[in-house]
């Protein structure tokens, strides 16, 4: 595993952001859970609007991590799910390693698409 930062990428700028976000809400800013859950949603209709759909494979991914901050909005669960994000997103920013985007490749729908 190799570190990596891409600055000139627009998404690696998406996910930082997100990241900082997630570290602000488990540090205690209660308004970091919403704001996260808020540019999540954004990044996955942008994705949508661009693609033009839900089937391209990095728009499954970001609807997927959108849904996954929306547990942010039960508080009994909100932390648990946060850290785990908080340490998914972690990955994709530093180390371009997306758990979510393994889990996708492994359902029927995909099964015919090259390994990314």
């Amino acid at each position: 595993m190799q570190f990596k930062i891409a600055p000139k990428d627009l998404r690696w700028w998406t996910w930082l952001a997100t990241l900082l976000l997630i570290a602000s809400a488990l540090a205690g800013w209660k308004a970091g859970y919403f704001l996260t859950i808020s540019l999540s949603l954004v990044h996955a209709l942008f994705f949508i609007e661009e693609t033009k759909g839900v089937t391209d494979f990095e728009t499954q991914i970001r609807i997927a991590y959108a849904a996954l901050t929306l547990f942010g909005l039960i508080p009994g669960v909100r932390v648990v799910m946060f850290l785990a994000l908080f340490a998914g997103t972690f990955m994709v920013t530093f180390f371009d390693r997306c758990l979510i985007s393994r889990a996708l490749k492994r359902m029927p729908w995909n099964q015919n698409r090259a390994p990314q």
